[in-house]
């Protein structure tokens, strides 16, 4: 089997703006766009698909090696061999920091870029598989789609990490989700971050008009994930790119650190209001009871650690003396509850003071 696929080579070239000019028996002929500086009666021969599968690949192989040189700027050796042999797709995110302008980066930094990063595909996962604003869950298909990236060799200049990432669909014990709507939410996200928060022309009104209008790239561990990427990571300047078959994203952010106070106050507001619409739905382990009569008080505190959206948050509840008598069992025992209702976010911790729902999952 022909190691190349025609269609995805066809598809390549058209989506970066080449034209079909004609189609003989044994090649089809493109035109390049008129931005990339060549000569306006160039044309790209393309071959079809034959029995010989050999003498196909043999000259894909040789049509990218002639790509990379007419143009170097547009075209990477081992993306392009992805690209016209897979449905997968590039993420590429390039920082050009002052400290990183010679394709070198502090280790700590590297490792602090690559931990953030993760996060913020494992939240765009999150949110495309659970579509909640915040406090979603779907742990299975992050490890899924996770499994299913791999890290590429770096390239040359400021310094750039490549991954390829799937583009199919992926399926899990409780759920189906497509991969590219994955990548697609991460990069409408970043867009609107790019052109809304960094490059502000005014402060948002934060309402919950405003939450349903962007509710299509809304979720706020998202949104926190990618200012993290930022701050954690000690970043000014970052360039991403996601390339597939059929189309090439970019989005370039410039000077972000004179933006993340503005971009932390966002996020509190947007956070604050959420919290008001949206029950909190988690299950955890208890980590502390507290009370001066359990079976006359109305002040009978639970603080439990729970996974929410990937992140462990500390979560204090108001119990009834019956639930609370319950939560001492479950604690002894070690045994996980399930609680829902509308938090209140306090400094270290979230607080339900009025429970909806709370339930001990025996083991």
């Amino acid at each position: 089997m022909s190691r190349y696929k025609e269609i995805l080579i066809k598809n390549y070239f058209i989506s970066r703006g080449w034209n079909l000019k004609r189609e003989g028996n044994l090649f089809v002929y493109f035109s390049p766009p008129e931005n990339i500086g060549l000569p306006q009666d160039y044309l790209l021969e393309l071959p079809k698909m034959s029995a010989n599968e050999k003498g196909f690949d043999n000259y894909i192989e040789r049509l990218i090696e002639d790509l990379i040189f007419a143009l170097p700027s547009e075209s990477n050796k081992e993306d392009l061999k992805i690209l016209f042999s897979k449905e997968n797709s590039i993420l590429k995110y390039k920082i050009f920091d002052a400290d990183s302008s010679d394709g070198t980066i502090s280790f700590q930094k590297h490792i602090d870029s690559l931990d953030n990063f993760k996060k913020a595909l494992s939240q765009a996962v999150i949110f495309t598989a659970t579509n909640k604003p915040i406090f979603g869950d779907a742990k299975y298909e992050v490890e899924s789609y996770l499994n299913r990236c791999r890290a590429l060799q770096t390239e040359k200049g400021s310094y750039v990490t490549r991954l390829e990432i799937p583009n199919d669909t992926i399926y899990t014990a409780f759920s189906k989700i497509e991969s590219e709507d994955i990548n697609h939410k991460l990069f409408d996200t970043l867009e609107y971050i790019e052109e809304n928060i960094f490059n502000a022309k005014s402060k948002m009104d934060i309402t919950e008009n405003y939450l349903q209008d962007i509710s299509p790239i809304l979720n706020y561990e998202l949104f926190n994930s990618i200012k993290n990427i930022y701050t954690k990571s000690h970043i000014n300047n970052l360039e991403y790119q996601l390339s597939s078959h059929n189309q090439i994203r970019r989005i370039e952010t410039e000077r972000v650190q004179k933006s993340i106070p503005y971009f932390t106050k966002y996020l509190r507001d947007v956070k604050k209001l959420l919290l008001d619409v949206v029950p909190l739905e988690a299950i955890g382990y208890i980590k502390k009871l507290s009370s001066l009569a359990p079976l006359h008080s109305t002040r009978n505190e639970v603080t439990i650690d729970a996974e929410i959206s990937g992140n462990t948050e500390t979560i204090k509840i108001i119990l009834r003396s019956d639930e609370y008598i319950e939560a001492i069992e479950a604690h002894k025992n070690e045994w996980p509850i399930r609680i829902k209702g509308k938090a209140q976010q306090n400094k270290t911790m979230l607080t339900i003071k009025e429970i909806e729902e709370f339930a001990i999952i025996k083991k």
